[in-house]
């Protein structure tokens, strides 16, 4: 047992060795960001020359691959598999939540184990750059987002039988696993430096700033009308009375749907902005806030064109993501 352990314990020096140099959450959601930005750019316009495999491997939900399927096995999951993710989100976002309030009101300590991981994530290089204010409440506004997504895709939405890459499925576990963790590499309390003043671990109004309310804002805001669009989208799917009577696919209306097609997508990126602005200073979240960005848009863009294609008498004025521009 000495032995295993000793053996173990040099194992993880060395992955952290290894890591010290290179910050794994900038390079993973930079990685993401680079191929969802040239496949997207590829599948919108040259899609009819790609191989199959890239096209049935790269679409899905809705706007599925239709045709000849890829001679290379290509392994797919249920769309309705999205639930699962949000299943660990909405525990990861709550345990690192506690971890914090413990920190920063009653001036515990973060567990090792959790600096250690955040260490091979970010290297052990990483200073606190965003307020401990600032840290609470976007990870407050995360973990909000998380349990409510969880509670939609469990008891509100209603998935149709679409199938998506298992791809697809691996990206959604690893951005909010990178997600949340990017909220605390870069916060007090939770770096490998050691001795940090306990005035900084200390809540302060004085800590924030004018544009911290005005993101607040934005972030409920979106909040709110995203959670209106999943119960639009899950209307429907179902009757007057609640129960689920198909699963077609059809146009849906109101609120923000007057002027966008996607605005559970719009506003995904509006709050992932906000977190951004919340956690100005922060050299890791924006690498976050670029990649949902990117993905959000592309995903609306196929879905915009799909409702064009499914249905004639689609809104010619009414946009793929953003209102009145795109």
């Amino acid at each position: 047992m000495p032995l295993l352990h000793c053996w173990a314990g040099k194992g993880v020096k060395r992955v952290e060795m290894l890591t010290m140099e290179f910050h794994v959450l900038k390079l993973v959601f930079m990685s993401m960001t680079a191929l969802i930005v040239i496949f997207g750019s590829l599948m919108n316009t040259i899609e009819k020359h790609l191989p199959t495999f890239i096209r049935q491997s790269y679409r899905f939900g809705k706007f599925s691959y239709e045709g000849k399927k890829s001679d290379i096995f290509v392994i797919e999951v249920p769309k309705r598999w999205f639930s699962h993710f949000y299943v660990f989100a909405a525990l990861y976002s709550t345990i690192c939540f506690i971890f914090t309030i413990n920190v920063y009101i009653f001036g515990g300590s973060a567990p090792p184990e959790l600096i250690r991981m955040l260490n091979i994530l970010a290297t052990e290089k990483r200073s606190f750059t965003v307020s401990s204010f600032a840290t609470l409440i976007g990870l407050s506004l995360m973990t909000a987002q998380c349990v409510r997504r969880f509670y939609e895709t469990w008891f509100i939405s209603v998935f149709s039988d679409a199938k998506m890459n298992f791809s697809h499925y691996i990206v959604g576990f690893t951005h909010y696993f990178g997600a949340i963790s990017a909220i605390l590499a870069e916060a007090p309390g939770f770096t490998s430096h050691t001795g940090v003043s306990s005035l900084v671990l200390r809540l302060s109004f004085s800590e924030l700033y004018f544009y911290h309310y005005g993101a607040v804002v934005c972030f409920l805001w979106a909040f709110v009308h995203q959670y209106k669009a999943a119960l639009i989208l899950a209307d429907l799917r179902r009757d007057t009375s609640g129960k689920v009577v198909t699963q077609a696919y059809r146009l849906p209306e109101g609120d923000l749907f007057h002027y966008i097609s996607s605005p559970h997508m719009f506003c995904e990126v509006v709050m992932y902005l906000s977190l951004a602005i919340i956690l100005w200073g922060s050299s890791t979240f924006p690498f976050v806030a670029a990649w949902v960005l990117s993905n959000q848009v592309e995903n609306a863009l196929l879905t915009h064109w799909w409702y064009q294609e499914k249905f004639k008498e689609y809104p010619h004025k009414r946009k793929a993501i953003i209102p009145l521009i795109l």
